[in-house]
């Protein structure tokens, strides 16, 4: 199944949704009928069934959004809308109610051409409403609207109204701003209210919205213009897209990423002049739409770009020019690929009927005196598991899922630069290994307290972690990317291109990606937040996990399945110096009063380190010296035996080595850090009696404090 058949199915399977305004996590949202369109209405007129005058007002913002006929695509030169259109289309009387100035025109040329093209706009709008309402298709809301403009009194209506105020002169002109909008410019929409007797049942009981006055909701006047549109198709041609003869499309529907999409279309072919199909095809011809290189069926294009609308709007992601967007072939509800682990797991417990299964998170305020995170703060891999399993429970044999990635490298065109279609309980395995073997404990701020938990960050945390820097102010810096003349960040959308297979498809980790991470997270100096390097770190080890976890999978030598908790036992050289790393940065920083943010020579000598450690290391450890006898016995005897320790676990030859060190080194760090941090609970105590290796709980509990600072 190709792209347009998917969504074609799409729509077809909610066909029933087709103009009926919903609402979708607090927001608006309508899946377009065919040949139609939202547009942001600025004025509402109300009529009755006979065409009278009854009223108008000027539109808010927040109700401006209109669904509206829009068959095609403008084009240059007047072409009128079917039903709602802007002022200039709608009031016959304009000219003679309105003074126009045009003062924005360069000459009097583009002044009269101007002005022509005004005088010319009435008389289609009125002919296409006409041709409508004298069709075998017509509909009484229709036929109303037709009586009451063709009466040209619309803008003197709206004079009287004060809807349409003067300006400081006291002349109606063109210099009159409609909710900020050019007066002829201004978008008119109608209500118009019958005299049927209705009782309250049969308002509540009307699923087309028939009897309500609002016409743009009225789906019996959107059948009734569907109906009118196809039947003005006089020929058909071959869609090469359902491979069945019927009318053709002439244009292809904009706005798909969003209301600002205005530009960017994914079919467009009209360079009918230049280069498009020389030497080859028959180019386009204007009139009919005729294209012998390629012709797609108006019905299918609408259904297609319509349905892609609404799935973007309902469940989509765009960001800095990345849109992406996945679906069930039920819409049932599935997790992100894109999203983090937590984000995966809160989704789950807020739409699970009990969510006292899935409840992770307990208020607790961060201090600078806590301990390691509770239980209760902390999501573990198991329950990210079973809300997987809570996910896969729901699906039928028979669910697919669809992902698409949506892309514009010029403000003209739009570009699928994904697709793929799986079956859903295989894209539900790969995302469970994509967070199995890249698992690691990370850690987020929600609400001013401190959370963790264990799988994977989203695509955005890793572009902001591999390609991002701290920016903002001292006491506040974030990690952000770096942004083009567009606004864009060229490096999330990357990310996201490189990284979506090996979520979705099982694909290997970039090489280059992983390098960049360990990097980073090798200049700890970079990061003036804790919490920012921290991030960084994490990410960092959970890429490594991943790529020597591909290793393993391949069956090569150096492949090896990364635990998060230390292991001990592990006498890898990198995995080895990066322990003996974190027990320096340990030392030396339980030596600092409260409220000490001195950079350890551990962090200092980190880069270097990770390029000649045994060199360095010697740098590092004359420069401890003095630290170490700043610990109480116990805890100096402590350190320096757990030093040997793991000296002890180094082959000689690995130990003298001066290459630089994998990615492992950061794993090693890691642990060991957090190995370090569980004193006085979990670590059996050194001898001599005390609590602690440094003796006080008030020196650990200092530690810590630094820590998440």
């Amino acid at each position: 199944m190709n792209w347009v058949a998917s969504l074609c199915a799409l729509y077809d399977a909610n066909a029933e949704r087709a103009g009926k305004a919903e609402k979708w996590k607090g927001k608006p949202l309508v899946l377009f009928p065919v040949g139609y369109d939202t547009m942001e209405a600025q004025i509402e007129i109300h009529i009755d069934q006979e065409g009278n005058y009854m009223g108008a007002r000027v539109l808010e913002k927040e109700e401006a959004e209109t669904l509206a006929p829009y068959p095609e695509s403008r084009t240059s030169g007047p072409k009128a809308l079917p039903l709602f259109d802007s002022l200039a289309y709608v009031a016959g009387d304009l000219l003679e109610a309105v003074t126009f100035y045009f003062s924005d025109a360069k000459n009097e040329k583009e002044r009269q051409r101007k002005l022509a093209r005004l005088k010319e706009s009435f008389p289609r709008y009125l002919a296409g409403l006409k041709a409508w309402c004298e069709s075998p298709f017509s509909h009484p809301k229709v036929r109303a609207i037709y009586r009451y403009v063709a009466k040209q009194t619309v803008a003197g209506d709206l004079i009287r109204s004060q809807v349409l105020g003067a300006d400081e002169n006291g002349i109606v002109s063109d210099k009159v701003k409609v909710q900020k909008t050019s007066l002829d410019k201004a978008f008119v929409r109608f209500r118009v209210f019958m005299n049927d007797e209705l009782l309250p049942e049969d308002i509540l009981g009307d699923p087309n919205n028939a009897h309500d006055s609002a016409v743009w909701l009225d789906r019996t006047v959107q059948n009734s213009f569907i109906d009118y549109y196809l039947s003005t198709f006089q020929t058909t041609d071959l869609c090469y897209m359902t491979g069945e003869h019927t009318p053709r499309a002439k244009t292809h529907p904009l706005k798909i990423r969003g209301k600002w999409d205005t530009k960017a279309k994914l079919i467009s072919a009209n360079d009918d002049t230049n280069f498009t199909y020389r030497g080859r095809f028959i180019t386009k011809e204007k009139d009919t739409g005729y294209n012998e290189a390629l012709s797609i069926g108006y019905v299918t294009s609408q259904k297609a770009h319509n349905a892609l609308k609404w799935i973007i709007r309902r469940q989509g992601f765009s960001r800095d020019g990345v849109c992406i967007v996945a679906w069930e072939n039920a819409l049932r509800d599935l997790p992100d690929f894109y999203a983090s682990a937590a984000d995966i797991l809160s989704r789950v417990t807020e739409n699970a009927e009990d969510e006292a299964e899935f409840e992770t998170e307990e208020e607790i305020l961060l201090e600078e005196d806590e301990g390691e995170i509770p239980e209760t703060n902390y999501a573990s891999a198991a329950k990210f598991n079973a809300a997987l399993d809570g996910y896969a429970s729901k699906l039928s044999g028979i669910s697919k899922m669809v992902v698409l990635a949506l892309d514009s490298a010029t403000p003209g065109r739009l570009a699928m630069t994904y697709y793929k279609e799986l079956e859903s309980s295989r894209y539900l395995k790969n995302l469970h290994q994509w967070h199995d073997s890249c698992a690691w404990k990370h850690e987020y701020i929600q609400d001013k307290k401190l959370k963790v938990y264990e799988g994977m960050a989203s695509l955005r945390e890793i572009a902001l972690a591999v390609y991002g820097t701290e920016q903002g102010e001292d006491n506040n810096p974030q990690l952000k990317l770096s942004k083009n003349s567009d606004n864009k960040a060229p490096m999330l959308a990357d990310v996201f291109e490189r990284l979506r297979p090996c979520i979705i498809e099982g694909g290997a980790i970039p090489r280059d990606m992983v390098r960049a991470a360990v990097l980073k997270a090798s200049n700890p100096l970079a990061y003036k937040g804790k919490f920012n390097y921290n991030k960084v770190l994490h990410i960092a080890c959970s890429l490594v996990k991943r790529l020597y976890w591909e290793k393993q999978q391949r069956m090569e030598s150096e492949g090896v399945i990364l635990r998060m908790e230390l292991d001990k036992t592990n006498r890898d050289r990198s995995y080895l110096y990066g322990r003996i790393l974190a027990v320096a940065e340990r030392v030396e920083r339980a030596t600092y009063e409260k409220g000490e943010t001195r950079t350890t020579n551990a962090e200092r000598y980190m880069q270097a380190f990770s390029r000649s450690p045994f060199r360095t290391w010697n740098t590092i450890w004359n420069n401890l010296q003095p630290y170490l006898k700043q610990l109480k016995p116990a805890a100096r005897e402590y350190y320096k035996n757990l030093l040997g320790e793991i000296t002890g676990l180094f082959e000689y030859k690995d130990r003298i080595s001066n290459e630089f060190l994998d990615g492992k080194y950061l794993i090693g760090y890691d642990c060991q850090r957090t190995d370090l941090k569980r004193w006085p609970k979990e670590q059996p105590a050194p001898e001599g009696g005390h609590s602690s290796p440094e003796g006080t709980d008030e020196d650990h509990n200092n530690e810590e404090g630094e820590e998440r600072r």
